[in-house]
């Protein structure tokens, strides 16, 4: 009995070594290679998807380079100085501002890839004509920027006097000599002045400051259901008047006339001159939030 229960014992524990063996020459000799050329798979896959990356990036990096040698100052680092400083005070002529001066220091060459010119741009002028300005200057297709600005009021108020720091670039390398570059330019919100009007609405820096301001003066203070639809409750005058308008109605809010687009739970929406403007309530018209053309 105990000699066929060793018989037992050791075919079993052949028939285990045997799957060992068996298991482990499948690891070695099959599996080994099937992992080894799976992981090298997915090695070259990994790298090729690196170098895609790569490719569409360079590809991109040559497309905003086109774009900047389009917008660059001309590669010559004084007749680029002096076209910009010409235009510079072409545009402060175009928009009405008076006493204007443009001092330039020196070009500075930036590890030989550009020349980063820097201008500061005094002149006096009215908000209406600081925004003109501004919206000018951001939509020029020119390879430049504006640093820093400072406004003061002159005692009156009515007019600005105003202060720029401004710095421009002009690439190397550019066959273009005799002119500033230009290319249709994307950074301003709107493609027209008529929501920048805004700003020359709120003023300020009138006389009086913004207590004075009639968009200061409005507020949405409610919205509720009258009949059946939805109604914005306005307070005008440091809440001396009230005005109710629902949707598609206009009314006069401060200085503008205004239509109600839409009423919401909290917000409304106001059509001014075209643009669309978001008030919560608790909110002035003046803090009202120009909304992008299609919402």
């Amino acid at each position: 009995m105990n000699q066929h229960r060793k018989i037992i014992l050791m075919s079993v524990f052949g028939a285990l070594l045997l799957l060992w063996g068996a298991n482990w020459l499948m690891r070695s000799g099959w599996r080994g290679p099937f992992e080894a050329r799976r992981q090298k798979a997915a090695n070259l896959r990994s790298q090729i998807a690196k170098r895609q990356k790569e490719f569409a990036e360079f590809r991109q990096a040559g497309k905003q380079l086109a774009v900047w040698e389009e917008q660059s100052l001309p590669s010559d680092p004084e007749v680029a100085r002096g076209l910009y400083q010409a235009w510079l005070l072409e545009l402060a002529r175009h928009v009405g501002l008076t006493g204007t001066n443009v001092d330039s220091s020196e070009p500075v060459n930036s590890k030989g890839l550009y020349y980063l010119l820097s201008f500061s741009m005094r002149g006096r002028g009215t908000l209406e004509q600081l925004t003109v300005f501004l919206y000018e200057f951001y939509g020029a297709g020119h390879l430049h920027q504006l640093r820093s600005m400072q406004v003061t009021p002159t005692p009156r108020g009515e007019l600005l006097d105003l202060s720029f720091s401004i710095e421009a670039v002009a690439l190397h390398g550019l066959e273009r000599q005799d002119r500033l570059g230009r290319a249709p330019s994307t950074r301003l919100a709107f493609d027209n002045l008529a929501p920048y009007q805004s700003i020359v609405r709120r003023n300020v820096f009138a006389a009086g400051g913004p207590a004075l301001d009639a968009a200061s003066q409005t507020w949405l203070t409610a919205v509720t259901q009258v009949d059946g639809r939805p109604t914005a409750w306005f307070s005008l005058d440091g809440a001396r008047r009230t005005l109710k308008a629902a949707e598609g109605e206009s009314l006069e809010l401060g200085a503008c006339r205004a239509k109600v687009a839409e009423v919401c739970d909290n917000d409304v929406v106001l059509d001014i001159d075209g643009q669309r403007w978001l008030m919560t309530i608790g909110d002035s018209l003046g803090q009202a939030a120009a909304l992008p053309p299609g919402l």
